[in-house]
């Protein structure tokens, strides 16, 4: 039999995911003609690229029900349509295409030959990988039987409980999780067994409890890694012994949000010459979180820490990430260190990147520093040497990244505030600031030389791409351009700099937020990768992230390979063993970036639903920000969004223009249209389906 055929026979008969390993295990169980590893794993890269199997996690494959399939990751809208991830861009998936598959869920799909108005249209044919396991949700009786109905829109269908089994003591109405035990299918419904409950859905908590598990996130570490964690200590003289640079005579500095809890960057910074000196200190988490350890296992399944609006759940254990790798004020620290020669314009002459000893002089804030750029008042000299030279030096790199085409998106960031019961209070509006630009800029150059470095040294690296933005999508804003009359309205195959040009124009303008936005959904998402590409929003032709190792994975990653890089070790363990799992890697963290963001702005949301609700039956002044045939979006200043139903506009009859985005009265000839400004009244607001009901006035 050809090895292929034998192969394939193989992991079709054993109906579970196999490496190389275990597929020439099996065939030499069974009897089978000897082939070795080496040539297993020809073969299975050979059926992965013919879309006969599925490369999996951890160098496991699974074989394909058909063949000319392709592979990735579904991520369902609440509307009930959604897109699978595969190398071939975002593949459109109806509602009733989805074969079962749920949020998350990593799917084989059969791509129609022809495109469709919204690009590749597909059908899923095979749930390879499931990425939910339970389910939390409002829990009802219904006779003998129980339901647990998604709190989670983009969950399709109710999970039936068999309450004779059921040990959890749950009220109808109360927030529940459940635990699946059988997958929806064309015959029958999702059933599970209940295994917390949460409690009603307005008790104090629950509402992010619910945002937690929805997302499936860790909120604990198994016990093993907090002992673990707990167990490292410092040899600062050791590393110094052992070679590692000692800058701590150097005026060390961080700046960051006065609610900051770890610090894992500082920055140094000298005139030398008529340029400067700059030293972009970063926190060595590599140094404590080796490769396959216990903690590196659980770092890696989490991907990223993830900041809710009232709590954060870390990517590492506390006493990793705030204190013996958090750069506090006044204590040695490891850390590798980027040091960056720059000429006046702001160019790089040279650099060196090396592990490092340093200590941080003083702990600033984003709010302090502006303050002292705004109206003076620096603490000492030294300080206010060390800040205005990195203004001056940060301006001109600033300078330099958006000549090339780099992007500036005017984005403002919405924190609702909480009290001490987790109750909101208000919300903080959060723009840009020259303090937070000038960290910007160091993290952005520090990542960039980094990312030259490897690719010059051609070695293998996590490198973070943004590719062009999707044509479609472009198109819909040409639009909304055009109405506007802006006089760059054509917008597709736009390089970076008429994207600069928008947003230049929008400045100061009602609709700036909303042409940023528009502008921010066109462009596709950024991503890991294990190989070079450019950056489109940077304007970067090669790009990585290195500055935030304490929060996030591939950082981690970087700073493990760059290490092994300077000393020639890339061949050994432990580089050798991880450069092969890159690639799931990449793909893995960039998936949870994009689930711990959702949580993210979910948490935000609920809370900001709840603070509008205190506000039932008063006018606001809002913007459109979307409109459909069955009405508009509206988001007011201080970035809560709701709906005005045309149910609600009785004064005529409206029509949708979806080629202008707007919508007409028949009568009156009344339009509404994207970027308008409205005033509205609140009608109604459910936490529980963080939504907004609003009427125009």
């Amino acid at each position: 039999m050809r090895p292929e055929k034998l192969v394939m026979k193989t992991l079709r008969n054993a109906h579970a995911p196999l490496s190389a390993e275990d597929v020439a295990g099996r065939i030499e169980a069974e009897g089978g003609p000897g082939l070795d590893v080496g040539r297993i794993t020809t073969v299975l890269g050979q059926l992965e690229r013919s879309g006969a199997v599925a490369a999996l996690g951890g160098g496991k494959y699974l074989a394909l029900r058909e063949r000319n399939l392709v592979v990735g990751r579904l991520s369902m809208n609440r509307r009930g349509f959604g897109f699978v991830s595969s190398p071939l861009g975002d593949i459109y998936v109806g509602k009733r295409d989805t074969g079962g598959a749920m949020h998350g869920d990593t799917v084989a799909v059969r791509v129609e030959p022809r495109k469709t108005h919204l690009g590749r249209a597909g059908e899923v044919v095979q749930v390879i990988e499931r990425a939910l396991t339970e389910v939390v949700g409002r829990f009802e009786r219904h006779g003998k039987l129980g339901i647990v109905v998604p709190t989670d829109a983009r969950i399709k269908g109710d999970l039936f409980v068999d309450l004779a089994k059921m040990k959890a003591d749950a009220n109808p109405g109360d927030i529940v999780v459940a635990r699946i035990t059988r997958y929806a299918d064309r015959r029958d419904a999702m059933q599970g067994v209940i295994t917390e409950v949460l409690g009603p859905a307005d008790a104090p908590g629950v509402d992010v409890e619910i945002v937690i598990r929805e997302h499936g996130l860790a909120t604990e570490f198994p016990p093993e890694v907090t002992e673990a964690a707990e167990a490292l200590g410092q040899d600062i003289e050791g590393e110094l012994g052992r070679g590692r640079r000692d800058v701590r005579d150097l005026f060390t500095f961080t700046i960051d949000p006065a609610d900051a809890r770890d610090f894992d960057d500082a920055i140094s910074i000298v005139r030398e010459g008529k340029g400067f000196r700059v030293w972009v200190h970063i926190a060595d988490v590599s140094h404590y979180v080796p490769w396959d350890s216990v903690i590196d296992v659980e770092a890696r399944h989490r991907a990223t820490s993830v900041y809710l609006v009232d709590r954060v759940l870390p990517m590492l254990p506390e006493h990793l990430s705030n204190v013996i790798c958090s750069l506090n004020p006044g204590e040695e620290r490891l850390t590798f260190t980027v040091e960056m020669l720059l000429d006046k314009t702001g160019l790089v002459e040279r650099y060196e990147c090396y592990p490092s000893v340093i200590v941080s002089d003083r702990r600033c804030t984003y709010d302090e520093v502006q303050g002292w750029l705004d109206g003076g008042g620096f603490p000492d000299e030294t300080m206010e040497r060390a800040v205005l030279d990195f203004r001056t030096i940060a301006d001109v790199v600033h300078a330099r990244r958006v000549a090339r085409g780099g992007l500036d998106f005017e984005t403002v960031e919405a924190r609702v505030t909480l009290d001490e019961r987790g109750e909101p209070t208000g919300v903080v509006l959060r723009s840009r600031t020259e303090a937070t630009n000038m960290i910007e800029e160091a993290m952005i150059l520090a990542n960039e030389v980094v990312a030259r470095h490897m690719t010059s040294a051609k070695a293998p690296m996590v490198y973070r791409i943004h590719e062009d933005p999707d044509a479609d999508a472009l198109a819909q804003v040409a639009v909304v351009l055009k109405e506007f009359g802006y006089p760059m309205s054509d917008v597709h195959g736009a390089s970076p700099r008429t994207f600069q040009k928008i947003v230049a124009f929008a400045h100061g303008r009602p609709e700036e937020r909303l042409i940023n936005s528009l502008l921010l959904r066109a462009l596709e998402r950024a991503r890991y990768v294990h190989y070079l590409g450019p950056h489109f929003g940077l304007a970067s032709e090669a790009y990585t992230h290195f500055t935030s190792p304490i929060r996030r994975y591939p950082d981690l990653i970087v700073h493990r390979l760059l290490k092994a890089q300077l000393v020639r070790a890339l061949d050994k363990p432990p580089a050798a063993h991880m450069v092969p799992e890159l690639e799931w890697l990449t793909e893995h963290a960039s998936a949870m970036e994009r689930e711990a963001e959702s949580a993210e702005n979910e948490s935000q949301k609920v809370k900001l639903v709840a603070l509008m609700a205190n506000h039932i039956g008063e006018v606001f002044d809002g913007i459109v920000t979307g409109v459909m045939g069955f009405g508009l979006f509206v988001q007011l200043d201080n970035t809560a969004d709701g709906l005005v139903h045309v149910d609600t506009m009785a004064d005529d009859y409206y029509r949708l223009d979806a080629e202008r985005f707007m919508l007409w009265g028949e009568n009156k000839g009344v339009t509404y249209r994207l970027g308008q400004q409205v005033r509205v009244r609140i009608l109604d607001a459910n936490v529980a389906e963080r939504r907004l009901d609003f009427e125009l006035v």
